[in-house]
């Protein structure tokens, strides 16, 4: 007991001191009460003090903790803010939160601050965000719906390899929707896309990119010569088995 007493003492000085690690950590055993007397509010605090330091974990917890109101009110704008911030260092639980919260349409209310960094951030050049800020607008969700817009922004994702944009381009075009796009771009982008997954030895998702180019143009040459690349690799894989 004296043990745990000792070790908490220390991460609480390490906290006070500025250490974004231990923050995160005693910002946690305050929110869980885990050995502690729980303090919600103060749990915000530090944890708030390491996020800012961009320490991931922080970051997440805060998401969870403001969309689940545990222990305090319910926040869904902040928490799609921390689950942001999260997502744009790679974090994919983060992806997948924020995902979930754009399906429900909850965490983007018009002029949020998420809304408002997804933006900011899209207009930095980072594909993740310029396909998310078009799928915002395809959706209508923070935003006013804008097929235009969605286009626009999702093309500029796909033209840097962006997988969900370039699907989400494909979907829109399947049902008449766009007007930026030429086919054998789309076609284009899907084949390098396609060849990316093969160099991965994935042939399901390589498949999927073929599947989406002859829907565009079934006779399409690039469809013809990813085909190929994928019986080849599958009859690799086969031999191999």
């Amino acid at each position: 007991m004296d043990d745990m007493k000792e070790r908490i003492e220390e991460l609480k000085k390490a906290a006070e001191e500025g250490d974004a690690e231990a923050q995160s950590q005693w910002g946690l055993l305050l929110a869980t009460g885990d050995s502690v007397p729980q303090d919600v509010e103060e749990a915000l605090s530090w944890l708030r003090r390491a996020a800012q330091q961009g320490e991931m974990t922080a970051m997440f917890n805060l998401g969870i903790i403001l969309e689940n109101g545990l222990g305090c009110e319910a926040d869904l704008n902040e928490a799609a803010l921390w689950y942001w911030q999260t997502a744009e260092l790679g974090d994919a639980q983060a992806k997948n939160k924020l995902g979930t919260m754009l399906i429900k349409g909850k965490g983007f209310t018009p002029g949020s601050p998420a809304v408002h960094a997804i933006q900011a951030s899209a207009e930095r050049g980072y594909p993740y965000a310029q396909a998310f800020y078009a799928k915002l607008h395809l959706d209508g969700v923070g935003v006013e719906p804008n097929n235009e817009i969605a286009e626009k922004w999702f093309r500029l994702s796909a033209a840097q390899g962006d997988e969900s944009a370039i699907f989400n381009l494909g979907e829109m075009m399947a049902a008449g929707m766009t007007i930026l796009t030429p086919e054998e771009e789309l076609s284009q982008w899907f084949f390098d896309l396609g060849m990316k997954y093969l160099q991965a030895e994935d042939l399901v998702k390589a498949f999927d990119c073929l599947v989406c180019i002859k829907r565009i143009d079934p006779d399409s040459f690039l469809a013809k010569r990813l085909e190929d690349d994928i019986d080849r690799v599958n009859q690799s894989q086969l031999k191999r088995d």
